[in-house]
């Protein structure tokens, strides 16, 4: 199943998932407040399987993953499986996209991307994510924004491209864009329990910007 084994690749050189202490403690959130509960492929999720094809994949970081909180934004819509991952890359969510698809035909894609500098660097043969926290960030942080852009514009187009060739509806947000927080800064209400990431009211609402049912209207 190629989905599991990229799974494990991520997760072996993720560090959030080091730090899931407990089910209660997960990444920046230690509140004991919340429980996380992972399927079989790290997701917070029910198992892929219980999916039809058909189904609604939902993929991004944190805050897609819903770090702090109870009720991450995919948990609002109908049909809707969580392929968040903590940390993730614009480029891990696009080949989770891909692998996924090879499982399951999903019709509708929702990417919630993070800020375009996240990158796959390599150090000591090991992959890591370039992220402020992340091992290496000092020896690859000076990386022109120029490069970084490229190489996550190229993987959005790869992606475009899929969509197209495969009849899928695609939806973009890149949640830390100057234009997404001016434009939607009134869903922006509540912190979670780290305060660091989105809260609750503020999820429920990121929810209403896709074009999927929302549980609550049915």
């Amino acid at each position: 199943m190629k989905i599991q084994n990229l799974m494990e690749d991520i997760v072996s050189r993720a560090t959030i998932y080091e730090r899931h202490i407990t089910h209660k403690e997960f990444f920046t959130d230690t509140s004991g407040t919340v429980e996380y509960t992972l399927n079989s492929l790290w997701h917070r999720e029910q198992e892929l399987s219980e999916f039809n094809n058909g189904f609604n994949l939902a993929v991004g970081c944190s805050h897609t993953f819903g770090i702090g909180i109870k009720n991450p934004w995919p948990s609002h819509l109908i049909n809707t499986y969580n392929a968040g991952v903590p940390g993730a890359t614009i480029f891990d969510m696009i080949d989770i996209a891909f692998a996924i698809y090879e499982e399951k035909r999903f019709n509708k894609l929702m990417l919630f991307a993070p800020h375009g500098e996240r990158l796959i660097v390599f150090k000591d043969g090991k992959q890591e994510a370039l992220m402020p926290y992340s091992k290496s960030y000092e020896d690859f942080k000076n990386i022109d924004l120029d490069t970084k852009m490229y190489y996550n514009s190229r993987s959005v187009n790869h992606l475009l491209s899929f969509c197209k060739i495969n009849n899928i509806e695609l939806q973009i947000f890149n949640y830390n864009s100057i234009g997404f927080l001016k434009k939607h800064k009134d869903l922006i209400v509540d912190k979670a329990a780290d305060d660091v990431h989105y809260g609750e009211q503020t999820h429920k609402n990121f929810a209403g910007l896709f074009n999927v049912k929302r549980k609550d209207t049915i």
